[in-house]
């Protein structure tokens, strides 16, 4: 199959000036001290040199997607830090800059050796796209967003190997092959199949897992004698040295499987972690202020739709989405009442969003 091939790194100039802008726009919405024209002002500019070149727009579009160290750094420390390194010239200023990104060239070429694993891999989806594909066995996987998976069949064994993101699998029979063993591999573990309907998520520290029928063995890499068997109805987070925790409820299963049905279904999440989560299935930054990180979400939500969900959160909790560009929104403070889905004050001190959506599937 064809692969892509990573872009050319874009010129030193511009990556720093994206990431001067990054840093400016989180500070302006972060800082008390700056008024509402201010704010305009500098999202103006910023817009004024985003669409002045094709160049720094790819280099805004790179930042965003890859960048995800940026968005964890508190808005005014890095702005402290970028105006301590604009006093240094050239190269001390680039790596100053860097420092606050906590990101290496890799972030500028996209040529980090895990992005570079997922556009070689023998199946993968882009951000926002989901695919279904049955195997030459009779197994059905599906991809979520933002995933690759490799696969390894041979006359005596059937092992898929999850290299970003998250899939479901339904085994099939393979009568045909004298029923081979199925595996599947993570960064933090094996999963092994026993006739069973699963999904499984790779996350930077550990994988999740949620046995949906049948029962997978769950292995750790370093630690074979913490192996473990869920059941349907059954799930867990393990790392390379154990199960870190499990549960035994089929409806956190099913929940965890919803992608599949085009759904994102959350209990009384944070919206900052809703936001996260959301944010998996559209290009970009998504984020909000941290005074409404706090409020809580449930409900069941259309992933094919997230800006119809914004505009949802927007009418039922006191926040208002504030969309610098399509590869920017920040959800902030606004002035509605928390509201539940039948139009109802929310009896707790902190506003919940109930809402059910989300009429197309995808295959």
């Amino acid at each position: 199959m064809s692969h892509a091939i990573p872009p050319a790194p874009l010129p030193e100039a511009i990556t720093l000036a994206a990431t001067e802008w990054f840093v400016r726009l989180q500070a302006a919405d972060a800082d008390p001290d700056v008024d509402v024209r201010a704010r305009a002002a500098t999202r103006a500019e910023w817009q004024h040199w985003h669409d002045a070149d094709p160049r720094h727009a790819l280099a805004w579009q790179r930042l965003v997607e890859f960048g995800t160290h940026l968005r964890t750094i508190p808005p005014l420390l890095a702005h402290r830090t970028l105006i301590r390194a604009r006093a240094n010239p050239g190269r001390r200023r680039l790596l100053g800059l860097m420092a606050v990104a906590g990101v290496t060239g890799a972030v500028w070429s996209a040529s980090d050796s895990n992005a570079v694993r997922a556009w070689r891999a023998d199946l993968n989806t882009g951000i926002g796209e989901r695919r279904t594909v049955q195997l030459a066995d009779g197994t059905v996987l599906a991809l979520n967003t933002d995933s690759a998976v490799d696969m390894q069949f041979s006359q005596d064994v059937r092992r898929l190997r999850l290299v970003r993101g998250e899939i479901a699998i339904t085994t099939g029979a393979d009568a045909d092959h004298g029923h081979r063993p199925f595996f599947v591999d993570t960064s933090h573990g094996s999963l092994q199949a026993l006739g069973t309907r699963f999904v499984v998520r790779e996350h930077d520290d550990s994988a999740a897992v949620a046995v949906l029928e049948g029962a997978v063995r769950v292995v750790p890499a370093k630690r074979a004698d913490a192996a473990a068997v869920l059941s349907a109805g059954q799930g867990a987070t393990f790392d390379a040295t154990a199960l870190r925790s499990r549960f035994d409820d089929a409806g956190v299963a099913n929940a965890a499987a919803a992608w599949t049905q085009g759904m994102l279904v959350v209990h009384a999440m944070p919206l900052g972690d809703f936001l996260t989560e959301l944010g998996r299935y559209r290009r970009g930054h998504l984020g909000c202020a941290p005074e409404v990180a706090g409020l809580r979400v449930s409900g069941i939500y259309p992933v094919d739709d997230t800006d119809r969900v914004l505009d949802m959160l927007a009418r039922t909790l006191p926040v208002a989405v504030q969309r610098y560009t399509r590869w920017f929104v920040r959800l902030q403070p606004g002035t509605r009442t928390g509201r539940s889905a039948d139009g109802l004050p929310n009896s707790s001190g902190s506003p919940t969003l109930r809402a059910i959506g989300g009429e197309r599937t995808h295959t």
